[in-house]
């Protein structure tokens, strides 16, 4: 911490202000996974599911950061619809996103280099960072998996909805946006330490939209059941796992994988 000019010390920086030290650890362990999933009930409520210890540090820390100002935009209530149709997609109207989100950057391969020059996750200012999600040094990745020791957890400035966050690897060394298992598997973790059905996370490659050619995923709550999630699968080849999507919008597969507990797929 700088010291003032008189030789006085500065007072100590509040959580979550712009110049916050380093963000706290969210240390964590497969104990605390739910690994069936959280069930949608008849009528979304946001307030009526609980939450868990990961939906608690994410959502009052995000609401913290929107109280201080660090976001482009206050994010409100938005106009939501679940239009007609066997697809029962959902449409929301964010205005300012739309107006108040940085400019993408020109994307011309699936393969185009990390260019410092360009916008990137270096440039985050501290505040802008919830925590730093760990796992339990008792739960590392099981032998022959890439370590990669946490990610951080930081505010989308231009969110599309309530905890909209990135997962992002250490931003110093400058990863570009190709999805790695490492990072997949922290994406999985984060949405196994929900409790809430609606915690999604994603991942934009170049080419599809992904606006940051610095290696992230996305993280927010959508309070309504989505397509995928009930859409109607067949295996794809005779090994277990692996199953191809029918009435989705686009060519789409899903995977399963054992439960550690149960065996049974999850």
């Amino acid at each position: 911490m700088a010291a003032e000019a008189d030789g006085d010390q500065a007072p100590p920086e509040q959580p979550g202000s712009p110049d916050a030290p380093h963000p706290e650890d969210f240390v964590y362990s497969e104990d605390e996974f739910i690994p069936h999933g959280a069930g949608w009930r008849s009528e979304p409520d946001p307030p009526s599911y609980p939450l868990s210890r990961f939906d608690r540090a994410l959502q009052e820390g995000w609401k913290h950061r929107m109280e201080l100002g660090l976001f482009r935009y206050h994010l409100g209530e938005l106009q939501t619809r679940v239009l007609p149709g066997p697809m029962q997609l959902v449409a929301q109207l964010n205005i300012q996103r739309g107006v108040e989100k940085r400019k993408s950057q020109v994307i011309h391969s699936i393969r185009q280099p990390f260019n410092p020059q360009e916008f990137n996750f270096t440039q985050i200012r501290p505040g802008e960072v919830l925590f730093r999600m760990c796992r339990s040094p008792a739960h590392p990745p099981a032998a022959g998996r890439p370590q990669l020791d946490y990610v951080l957890v930081v505010i989308n400035v231009s969110p599309l909805e309530l905890g909209h966050v990135l997962l992002l690897p250490e931003p110093t060394l400058r990863l570009p946006q190709v999805l790695t298992p490492e990072l997949l598997r922290f994406g999985l973790d984060a949405v196994l330490l929900s409790a809430h059905p609606g915690f999604r996370v994603g991942f934009n490659s170049l080419g599809a939209f992904a606006s940051v050619n610095h290696l992230h995923l996305h993280g927010f709550y959508l309070n309504w059941p989505l397509l995928v999630e009930s859409a109607p699968a067949e295996p794809l080849s005779p090994a277990p796992g692996l199953f191809f999507l029918r009435g989705v919008p686009l060519p789409s597969s899903s995977s399963e994988t054992p439960s550690s507990e149960t065996g049974e797929s999850d």
